[in-house]
């Protein structure tokens, strides 16, 4: 006799956790390059998350078949920032590296990578940016033959969501207020 046992939940507390990314210092200095252009570290995970559909459709994503997640490289002399991100962004970056087999921040430090080739080959920088619009993970296992699976299911729209956007122009102003 077989029960399935269901629940959901609706999170939206706290609405921009406090994160700490571990950033290598050999793309560090990448980093602090792209904020000009791209803006504070929230609309670039905003813009490095929009280009992630496509480079999973370019096959440049990485997948790990592993029950645990992978880290990062060792000895690599990784840098703490420490960030606010918008739940939905957190959540979004989750489900990315979930699917993935690898941890939030080594997603991270991977979307910037390929951005950074994308840079020097000259690839994709007007390329066109996707947000999600609803985005799902799931992770299983099969009691009976031992085996994890994971699904993603990423629907995107051209469009960032409203509260989303406002996060990014609401950071966009106060950067230019500040430098006046």
């Amino acid at each position: 006799m077989e029960h399935t046992l269901q629940w959901k939940t609706r999170t939206c507390s706290p609405a921009k956790p406090a994160c700490t990314l571990l950033i290598p210092a050999a793309i560090e200095a990448y980093l602090q390059r792209r904020y000009p252009q791209r803006g504070p570290v929230i609309a670039y995970l905003a813009y490095l998350l929009g280009k992630a559909g496509l480079y999973r459709a370019q096959g440049r994503l990485p997948v790990f078949d592993r029950v645990t997640r992978k880290y990062q490289a060792d000895r690599q002399s990784l840098q703490r920032w420490h960030v606010r991100i918008p739940g939905e962004l957190w959540t979004e970056l989750r489900c990315l590296a979930g699917a993935c087999g690898v941890t939030m921040t080594h997603m991270f430090v991977i979307l910037i990578r390929l951005d950074q080739e994308d840079q020097k080959r000259k690839w994709n920088d007007r390329g066109p940016t996707f947000f999600g619009y609803r985005i799902r993970f799931f992770q299983s296992v099969g009691v009976r033959d031992g085996l994890t699976r994971r699904l993603a299911s990423f629907v995107i729209t051209d469009r960032p969501p409203p509260r989303l956007l406002k996060l990014i122009e609401g950071h966009s102003r106060r950067r230019r207020r500040g430098k006046t």
